[in-house]
């Protein structure tokens, strides 16, 4: 591993795997499934963040010029908003067990969410940018990591912090969305970056979660089911792209797809609960069974780009740099 850099995409996998546990831990509230699972895909969610904040802490102490060059690239930049992101997933993760733990956790994964993206916001202002760099990844700083914030602050008990991130992270969503959408649709996505398209699906899908668990008994249908609709649209779109997609060799990026799934399914399982449209069940378990096999072969994959030792990048030549 010393000779192994993290990206800070990587932290995808800590989404998925968190993600996936959510909505297991949504799957034995509706369904009475064992929770044995969830709470299991939850520790190895906690175990990634800690064992990639460890690599990425240590990127920072060896290969300094490697991450400073992350932090200062048009499109990797985006990728740290994970890292809160990662954080506040962490802090719902702990939440059943530990309330006292969790809610420290939330905050400083919340305020860096919050700090990070507005620092990116102005970064962005003050630069240039080439059409190739107006990438799916942007959604991250600004709508989706924002989005989870909201979830995480209405799942707190902070409901009206929560609002206010919900109006921070969804207005940048729409403002976001059309001009994402033009690139994708009049330049298109290189084979190496088409698993970007899995972060493409994310803001719809956090944002359908994120109104129900915010809104409560007050959550309007329209507005649930407007969003449900788009979400859905959004991902037929994945499926019917799916022989385009899978141009791009396997790689770790594949977790981003996973946790789009998985929030779709905990927001259709919201829907069940809170609907009596038997079409609802039928529809939030197909979701979450497709989310399962879906974590099932991004694992797989992964677990053999580890045997080959081809899962992180490699290191630069030089070691420390100054």
């Amino acid at each position: 591993m010393k000779n192994k850099l993290l990206p800070a995409s990587f932290f995808a996998l800590t989404l998925g795997l968190a993600e996936t546990g959510n909505a297991w831990r949504f799957a034995h509230q509706l369904w009475t499934l064992p929770p044995l699972a969830g709470e299991l895909l939850q520790a190895l969610a906690v175990l990634s963040f800690l064992l990639f904040a460890w690599l990425y802490a240590r990127k920072w102490l060896i290969h300094r010029a490697a991450a400073v060059a992350e932090t200062r690239d048009p499109v990797q930049s985006a990728f740290l908003a994970l890292i809160p992101e990662s954080l506040i997933l962490v802090a719902l993760a702990l939440q059943p067990y530990t309330l006292s733990a969790a809610t420290p956790v939330f905050w400083l994964g919340s305020v860096a969410n919050i700090a990070y993206g507005a620092w990116r916001l102005a970064a962005h202002w003050s630069r240039q940018r080439d059409a190739a760099h107006i990438v799916p990844p942007l959604y991250l700083p600004y709508t989706a990591s924002v989005l989870v914030n909201a979830l995480a602050a209405g799942s707190f008990g902070y409901t009206d912090y929560g609002w206010m991130l919900f109006g921070a992270g969804g207005i940048s969503w729409l403002v976001l969305d059309s001009t994402i959408t033009h690139q994708l649709m009049t330049g298109g996505l290189s084979d190496k970056t088409r698993n970007f398209m899995g972060i493409y699906s994310a803001p719809p899908v956090v944002a359908l979660v994120a109104y129900q668990v915010l809104a409560g008994a007050q959550a309007s249908n329209a507005i649930t089911y407007a969003l449900a609709g788009y979400a859905l649209f959004v991902f037929a779109g994945l499926a019917l792209a799916t022989p385009w997609l899978a141009q791009q060799d396997f790689a770790p990026g594949y977790w981003a797809y996973t946790f789009g799934l998985a929030t779709l399914a905990q927001g259709l399982m919201l829907m069940a609960q809170n609907h009596a449209e038997p079409a609802l069940h039928v529809l939030a378990a197909v979701t979450f069974g497709a989310t399962l096999l879906l974590v099932l072969y991004v694992a797989a994959g992964s677990l053999r780009l580890l045997a080959r030792g081809a899962y992180f990048p490699p290191a630069p030549v030089m070691g420390r740099a100054s």
